[in-house]
């Protein structure tokens, strides 16, 4: 319960520059601004709407998690959009096929919003915990 917890813990909590927190958010900026981009199918280019996008993270139980956390906390995202695409497609491929609906209607943003509200407690809590430390920063 985020309203029991020790705030004394938030700081930690919404470090993301120290920990691989925020080359996972950049990856998730990219899936969804390029849809299926770590499907492993041959890579488009930008903007042509070829992938679908998931709400899929890393399983840490996974055998290659932690040779694939080394790959994503050392990739460069920076650079130009065509060259971070195209390197993102081939280097943190996840098998990643995602949802079939791009997210450029009401309808197609309903069912974002009802997958997002499908997560399981473990993955709801970590969430709102984190939303509630940094919250608490405004």
């Amino acid at each position: 319960n985020a309203n029991t917890m020790d705030v004394s813990m938030c700081g930690c909590i919404t470090d993301v520059s120290n920990k691989d927190i925020l080359p996972e958010i950049e990856l998730l900026a990219k899936k969804i601004k390029f849809p299926g981009i770590t499907s492993g199918a041959a890579p488009g280019r930008p903007g042509n709407g070829a992938w679908p996008f998931n709400y899929a993270y890393i399983n840490p139980h996974n055998d290659n998690s932690v040779a694939y956390r080394r790959i994503l906390r050392d990739f460069d995202f920076c650079g130009d959009e065509e060259d971070v695409f195209v390197r993102v497609a081939e280097e943190l491929d996840e098998h990643d096929e995602g949802e079939c609906d791009h997210l450029d209607d009401e309808r197609a943003w309903a069912k974002w919003r009802r997958g997002y509200k499908n997560m399981n407690d473990y993955d709801n809590y970590q969430f709102s915990v984190y939303m509630h430390c940094k919250l608490r920063e405004f």
